[in-house]
């Protein structure tokens, strides 16, 4: 999915993971989350790819002060938003 190899220390690392996994389990019905390393986008960005219910797949974009910038949906099965996160994000 990633073919750039800028890494990041192990506590961005953490805290990005930390981050996203809060995001995905917070907002989504899902079952479980699976994530990958960060790395850095073309654009200079953080962005972690992972799947969730061992098959539908996402990456999402980190700011630097580890709030989400973005979720991008790559399956057609993704589960759907929980009750009350529809219309805004829910905390995470």
């Amino acid at each position: 999915m990633n073919d750039n190899n800028e890494t990041y220390d192990e506590a961005t690392t953490k805290e990005a993971l930390t981050t996203a996994e809060s995001y995905i389990r917070n907002n989504f019905s899902i079952e479980n989350v699976s994530l990958e390393e960060p790395y850095q986008t073309e654009m200079g960005g953080m962005a972690i790819d992972g799947t969730v219910n061992n098959e539908e797949e996402f990456t999402i974009n980190i700011n630097e002060d580890f709030t989400v910038d973005g979720l991008a949906i790559r399956s057609k099965n993704f589960p759907p938003r929980k009750k009350g996160c529809e219309e805004k994000i829910c905390d995470y």
